[in-house]
């Protein structure tokens, strides 16, 4: 079977710190609406917590990349969970604006970013033949979590007050050192595709041991998988271009949709139900656009396209419904075209600048991803 029994242990990993990263930032939309009571509706202020956890977290792509160069890719991850519990505690503790940017803005972002990427990378490295079903599943992950934190975010804002959620939030966080210290990076004897891109950075010829390449070896590299020599590549930049566009829309919505769901009527715990409702069809969406991107057939790039048309008419339309059944509706179409993008979105890339410059490409990626999260909510 490809990818063997430590494929599936990878994909699994992956899957849970996709479920805790993204369900905690996923959380910022039902946060937003306390720190606006705490904070006398300061919305530049408290919007800039969560832009800068947004940006820190998606936009540090290429810093994490440089860094899985030069260490083995669970040590980041191991990190990158300790910086993620200590942003958390700090917020709670420190409950200031400018404190809490720094915790959980860039501490937290940071450290999401330092569990993401590895993960994220290495359940494309198992897998050739299915490497879109292997991503597209892991990606799920970042659905479910978002179905699930802001539900249970704002029952325990209900019973623990805000900062007493945020205790908590750290203690579920603690399970990320055990998916991270679960990351193994594959053996030589992998897929081809795993091969050429461990060629591209470093061999890993044992578990947490590393050797650099040899001048003469790196000589034969693509240009691609030089650092900047991959925005030579047109489809990457309009790919790159794309995603800051997506991302805006997106952190928008999840910063501000439960605050405006409740300027409409709804309760605390309505406006975090949609808000689960949305993250449960990105959810599906990561599933269906991981198996139908592995059908051969199928071509990806329209798909995508096709997946944020639908994202982008979805959210136009969210604001002009006047009916719960309506925004529901808007929620779960935006929540399905979102999980397909990020079913997509390795599979994507590897088309694009191929597995030798996947793990440089998704760097850049997470960048133009964090851009777009950062400018997002404050302009809005």
């Amino acid at each position: 079977m490809e990818g063997g029994a430590w494929g599936l242990v990878i994909v699994m990993s992956a899957f849970m710190v996709q479920v805790l990263t993204f369900g905690t930032t996923a959380s910022v939309g039902v946060y937003n609406i306390e720190l606006l009571d705490h904070f006398r509706s300061n919305t530049v202020g408290v919007s800039l917590i969560g832009a800068i956890n947004f940006g820190v977290y998606l936009g540090s792509g290429p810093i994490v990349s440089f860094l899985m160069t030069r260490f083995s890719y669970r040590n980041i991850a191991l990190v990158g969970s300790a910086l993620v519990c200590v942003g958390l505690l700090g917020m709670s503790h420190y409950p200031y604006i400018p404190t809490m940017c720094l915790f959980f803005g860039v501490l937290t972002g940071f450290g999401n970013c330092c569990t993401y990427i590895p993960s994220h990378v290495l359940s494309g490295l198992y897998y050739d033949k299915y490497r879109s079903v292997a991503t597209g599943v892991s990606t799920s992950g970042s659905g479910l979590g978002g179905a699930v934190f802001p539900v249970l975010v704002g029952f325990l804002i209900d019973v623990y007050s805000w900062r007493g959620s945020l205790i908590f939030l750290a203690g579920l966080n603690l399970h990320l050192f055990i998916f991270a210290a679960l990351l193994r990076y594959p053996p030589e004897v992998g897929s081809p595709s795993a091969r050429a891109y461990a060629s591209s950075e470093r061999v890993r010829t044992r578990e947490g041991e590393n050797e650099s390449l040899a001048p003469s070896a790196r000589s034969q590299l693509p240009m691609s998988s030089r650092q900047i020599y991959i925005f030579t590549n047109y489809g990457f930049n309009i790919y790159f271009l794309s995603n800051i566009m997506w991302n805006a829309s997106y952190a928008i919505l999840q910063s501000f949709g439960p605050e405006f769901l409740q300027e409409r009527g709804l309760t605390l715990m309505g406006a975090a139900w949609l808000s689960g409702a949305f993250g449960l069809s990105s959810f599906v969406g990561g599933v269906v656009g991981g198996v139908i991107g592995n059908v051969d057939n199928v071509d990806r790039q329209r798909l995508y396209t096709l997946a944020c048309l639908l994202m982008g008419v979805a959210i136009l339309g969210f604001p002009l419904a006047h009916q719960v059944a309506l925004y529901a509706v808007a929620l779960v179409a935006a929540g399905l075209a979102l999980g397909i993008i990020l079913g997509l979105l390795i599979v994507v890339l590897t088309d694009l600048v191929g597995a030798e410059s996947l793990g440089n490409g998704l760097g850049y990626l997470m960048l133009s991803n964090g851009v777009g999260t950062f400018l997002g909510p404050p302009v809005a």
